[in-house]
């Protein structure tokens, strides 16, 4: 992401002038934008001026660009098809410079491109809007490992980053049964078709300086002959790139060749060491440990809002667990008061993650109630007085509505 210009104001708002430049930067303007903020930008618009004469009539078209600025009622928005499209209704511009001989209130549709920059008007520019900016204009903070997940004949080539994984090539050969010594000739020269594919594909999607770990993963020993082709295939084409970069390469096991395999792999005990500096597979991690502590009962695993609230309050919390959709909620009240809770997390030296809910562990989050901790010692109790609480109010309700439980 390119920023041009940040400009806070006293209210706690801001004023984003800003340029994409990948499909996760798009994700990252999805979520910094809500409803109701405004947007300034530049969209052709194509008219028509019709021209008469005596002997003949003729139509000329002229396209220029109008400065327009709009206030978002809704969006769409498609990782996977790099698309990202807000609709809203003019709206004043005190400068003058936007919407000239456009009426308030038209509707306009701004379909966000890598081509030219546009601002973003925020009146609330809370601290996950300004980490998201902060994260997706630091390179470093981009997607740092790659993975193949591959079987025989099929391997699938991905990118991990914050908010997805991206299959950036699906690679597929059709492999002859060996039923015949020719079938096996044929076979060894699909199989040298395959492996050579995917070694083009590595040079094709993936900038192996910028990135940290590359897991190729495999049932049985696929993933290690891949390995082996790469290097083999690399010094043939004296590919310095590939020879000063294979220490980064992880061959692991899995069960599957789709992407299930990267899963796996992920949360696998054995390649902790070597996962631990990755972003993605922090996310994996936290939430298996999560998981951990929740089937072990052990008092230190909570979800639920109440249950978090309460643990914040008291200071107990090692790590919060939320997702994107909570912590940008549209219901102002509860998107404060998951902020708040964040803030004090921190505040009490603990950790935060962030959970998208377009990656599996987001969705597996999202299915908790969007938000969970891990204590930094055990709580057996902490849900007591909320569930007194909750028969309070249920006992308040009844009484509201004429029961008397006397009576029956």
């Amino acid at each position: 992401m390119k920023l041009i210009k940040l400009v806070k104001n006293s209210t706690g708002g801001a004023t984003i002038q800003l340029l994409p430049e990948d499909k996760e930067d798009l994700f990252t303007i999805y979520q910094i934008i809500d409803k109701d903020d405004e947007l300034v930008f530049k969209k052709k618009f194509t008219t028509k001026t019709s021209q008469v004469n005596e002997q003949s009539s003729s139509v000329k078209k002229s396209t220029d660009f109008a400065r327009l600025r709009i206030k978002v009622l809704s969006d769409e928005f498609s990782l996977s098809d790099d698309y990202l499209k807000y609709k809203g209704v003019t709206t004043t511009d005190e400068s003058g410079q936007s919407n000239v001989d456009i009426p308030v209130g038209k509707f306009i549709s701004f379909v966000v491109n890598f081509t030219y920059p546009f601002t973003i008007i925020k009146d609330d520019f809370d601290k996950f809007a300004e980490r998201l900016l902060k994260e997706s204009c630091n390179p470093v903070a981009k997607s740092d490992t790659a993975a193949i997940a591959l079987q025989e004949g099929i391997a699938h080539v991905c990118l991990l980053t914050p908010s997805s994984t991206l299959l950036r090539q699906k690679i597929e050969y059709s492999m002859p049964k060996k039923k015949r010594s020719t079938d096996v000739m044929k076979f060894d020269e699909k199989t040298h078709k395959f492996y050579k594919a995917i070694y083009e594909s590595i040079k094709k999607n993936y900038d192996l300086d910028s990135l940290k770990l590359i897991i190729l993963c495999s049932p049985a020993f696929y993933a290690k002959t891949l390995y082996e082709n790469i290097l083999h295939y690399a010094k043939e084409e004296n590919n310095k790139m590939i020879l000063k970069n294979q220490s980064k390469f992880l061959v692991a096991h899995c069960s599957t060749g789709y992407l299930q395999g990267i899963t796996e792999v992920l949360k696998d005990p054995i390649y902790t060491s070597k996962l631990n500096d990755t972003k993605y597979a922090q996310d994996i991690q936290i939430l298996d440990e999560f998981l951990k502590h929740l089937d072990a009962d052990d008092a230190k695993a909570w979800y639920g809002e109440a249950e978090v609230i309460k643990a914040a309050d008291m200071g107990a919390i090692n790590c919060l667990l939320i997702t994107d959709v909570l912590i940008r909620s549209e219901d102002l009240k509860k998107r404060k008061q998951m902020q708040d809770v964040a803030d004090m997390v921190e505040q009490n030296g603990g950790k935060v993650m962030i959970f998208s809910t377009l990656h599996s562990s987001g969705e597996e989050l999202d299915k908790l109630t969007g938000v969970a901790c891990i204590l930094k010692y055990p709580l057996p109790d902490l849900d007591e007085d909320l569930e007194d609480d909750d028969e309070d109010e249920s006992e308040a309700d009844n009484d509201q509505n004429g029961y008397d439980d006397d009576a029956y």
